[in-house]
């Protein structure tokens, strides 16, 4: 230890002694931090100015003239709804062509086009529905600049979703208005009957949208169990682990041969059916001479049999919805083999026998067979999505629990706010049926008294009800002030990195050995690093400094903030020097590779999730991820002890960077010279 800091010792007096020497060490330890502070400063809050992109609005669209003689424009009204917007600088023009024109100079990063048609289809949505829907065309340039599309598509689906609004409340204003606009016109030929019709046609679309809520409610029991299932099957295989996983990839493969084999059959058997009922109606068939019983008894039991084979492939009590059809229809098909079958022992001239046979033939062919296909289809598809999940269950088995229990959250919610809007329509529905039967019910001369009488509501109290069914509260965990706050670590660490290399690119990693001529391998690596580890300090605490006193990034944790700077410092400094020691100028190559892969692939601006595969499987081998983290929990708040672990995780790349220094330094310097030699001949490098 005392070689070591003799060569420390020395190294700051050789550093004080030269007033030049100390300007350039002063400057290493400050200049690192304006990478960071300039980088972060740029990407503080982009997104408050997103005033300033310009995005063009046109229409091609005509309008149309109403029953009471008023002209409408729907997209001059969104047009000139959105014109004031703060939050992006929309450009109404006057010729569409003009804007997309712009768009493709450049001089605007996005146009949306209202085209021909637009005002006629939000005010006939019953057209709308069953052929096109109202349109808009998006352009977008992408070339001009990758982020700014990205802003330009939200927006667009911010407008997208506006119209939609706008949409849905035109539509059931018509719903809930148009029995109003009846109720005026009382005194008229026929309105009473006009009106009747309205309330009708109201009550219908309500009763379809209860029939569609009811579905969707009902299949929450299949998801249910179905996250169940997967919680316990989780919870007993989790000990298992890769092998498990292993395993279950190969029973998917094995279940993927099993239900092509099992589809096979199904067909197979399900034209055999076709077939023995085909055989059993020629049988029947009377018309060339009596019926044979004997042969009409042995192909009844021959479509019983297989009906039977087949419901035999299906659970008792089917879980999705395809396999309780194709359940049920095998039932109804069964039940009437057996009464064809019953009729022929008792009496085999009835017709109805033939009304039977042909039953069974239509349920096969419009149920039956349809149903099994989808639930086979089902099937595929449910391993089909297996796959990619199993791939990557290995190191995501401890996630799944919070996934599932969300998963399960979010059905409950989706289920109550479904719930709640069926408790709304469910009255209404019948409140219309009953307004409906005593109009019905009603004498002729009162009629119109018992309409008005029993009618009342307000129409936009529903149609706003109903274009606004589910409210969204968002909860922002450990949320940073500003997206530069949360840019912080990232660029932060890039500095420090950027530090060491600077370090290693003005300053000796080799202890002049004349010195000190017994000095070991650990003694020079660790003596030389220090002065290293002191500058790479000093650059750690400026660039904290000025994250947090200059640029304001107010994280939670200030200290521990400085101490992931302090660790990660020592580590980059640690790795980037004992490379250099080890190899020279390939090492300081090295160095300066390693930082753009990182750059690239360590998950600081996007997921690595998302990413190529190429990262996702070489992040871990490398120290900028878990810096980053460590920095982030200091600065967005903590969880658990995700801190430490980091911090520990960064630890190993310094017991490497030893490694290197002290074990591969001394075989590699042949090595190491003979290159330097070779380069030095070529007079260039």
């Amino acid at each position: 230890m005392r070689t070591i800091f003799d060569i420390f010792k020395n190294d700051i007096r050789a550093i004080t002694k030269y007033i030049f020497v100390l300007i350039i060490v002063i400057a290493l330890g400050t200049l690192p931090s304006l990478y960071a502070w300039i980088n972060i400063y740029a990407n503080w809050d982009p997104y408050s100015e997103t005033g300033n992109v310009e995005v063009a609005l046109a229409s091609r669209d005509a309008g149309i003239d109403l029953k009471n003689g008023q002209h409408v424009n729907s997209a001059d009204e969104v047009i000139a709804d959105v014109r004031d917007d703060e939050d992006i600088a929309y450009r109404p023009l006057d010729d569409p062509e003009e804007a997309i024109e712009g768009v493709r100079s450049g001089r605007f990063y996005a146009a949306i086009v209202f085209e021909d048609g637009f005002t006629y289809d939000m005010h006939h949505f019953e057209e709308a529905i069953g052929d096109r829907q109202p349109r808009i065309t998006y352009y977008t340039n992408i070339k001009k600049n990758p982020v700014a599309s990205k802003i330009t598509d939200g927006v667009a689906d911010n407008l997208l979703a506006d119209i939609n609004s706008k949409y849905l409340r035109s539509m059931l204003d018509q719903y809930f208005g148009d029995a109003d606009e009846a109720l005026e016109n009382l005194d008229t030929e026929g309105a009473v009957d006009a009106a009747l019709e309205q309330l009708i046609g109201t009550r219908d679309a309500i009763h379809d949208y209860n029939e569609s809520i009811a579905q969707i409610r009902t299949a929450k029991g299949d998801v249910t169990t179905a996250l169940n299932n997967a919680q316990k099957k989780l919870d007993k295989g989790r000990s298992k682990g890769s092998a498990d996983i292993a395993k279950a990839e190969k029973d998917v493969e094995n279940a993927k041969k099993t239900i092509q084999s099992v589809s096979k059959t199904i067909n197979s058997e399900t034209e055999s059916l076709r077939t023995a009922i085909d055989d059993l109606k020629q049988t029947l068939d009377d018309s060339q001479g009596p019926i044979d019983k004997e042969k009409a008894l042995e192909r009844t039991d021959r479509v019983l049999t297989i009906l039977e084979n087949l419901r035999a492939m299906l659970p008792e009590d089917p879980q999705t919805t395809a396999g309780r059809i194709s359940a049920d229809t095998m039932d109804m098909m069964i039940s009437n083999a057996k009464h064809i079958k019953t009729l022929l022992q008792s009496d085999p001239t009835q017709p109805e026998m033939i009304t039977d046979v042909e039953a069974l033939k239509q349920l096969l062919d419009e149920d039956l067979k349809p149903s099994m296909e989808l639930m086979i289809s089902d099937i595929k598809q449910a391993l089909e999505r297996t796959k990619p999940i199993l791939a990557s269950a290995g190191g995501v088995l401890d996630d799944i629990d919070p996934v599932i229990n969300s998963a399960d959250s979010i059905v409950d919610s989706m289920d109550s706010t479904l719930g709640g809007l069926q408790a709304t329509l469910v009255p209404l529905e019948t409140k219309l049926n009953d307004i409906i039967e005593q109009v019905q019910n009603a004498k002729d001369s009162d009629k119109a008294e018992v309409l008005a009488h029993l009618l009342g509501g307000d129409a936009d109290e529903y149609s706003s009800f109903f274009a606004n069914l589910v409210e969204v509260e968002a909860h922002e965990l450990y949320k940073p002030v500003s997206y530069g706050a949360a840019m912080t670590p990232f660029y932060s660490i890039i500095a420090l990195w950027v530090g060491g290399v600077m370090l290693v690119t003005l300053m000796n990693c080799n202890v002049d050995r004349r010195k000190y001529p017994q000095i070991t391998e650990p003694q020079g690596f660790f003596g030389r690093y220090l002065i290293f580890f002191l500058i790479g300090q000093i650059q750690a605490a400026v660039v904290v400094a000025g994250d947090v006193f200059l640029l304001h990034c107010s994280p939670v944790h200030p200290w521990l903030m400085w101490l992931s700077a302090a660790v990660t410092s020592m580590v980059f400094v640690a790795l980037i020097y004992a490379l250099t020691l080890a190899f020279g100028d390939i090492g300081r190559a090295a160095v300066i590779v390693i930082m753009m892969i990182q750059i690239a692939g360590s998950s600081g601006t996007y997921p690595i999730e998302i990413l190529p595969d190429i990262f996702e499987k070489i992040f871990l081998f490398f120290p900028f991820p878990y810096a980053i983290n460590a920095m982030r929990e200091a600065i967005c708040g903590m969880y658990g002890h995700d801190f430490i672990i980091c911090l520990a995780q960064l630890m190993v790349f310094f017991l490497c960077a030893a490694a290197i220094g002290i074990f591969v330094r001394k075989p590699f310097s042949g090595v190491k010279q003979f290159m330097y030699d070779k380069m030095k001949e070529t007079e260039v490098m």
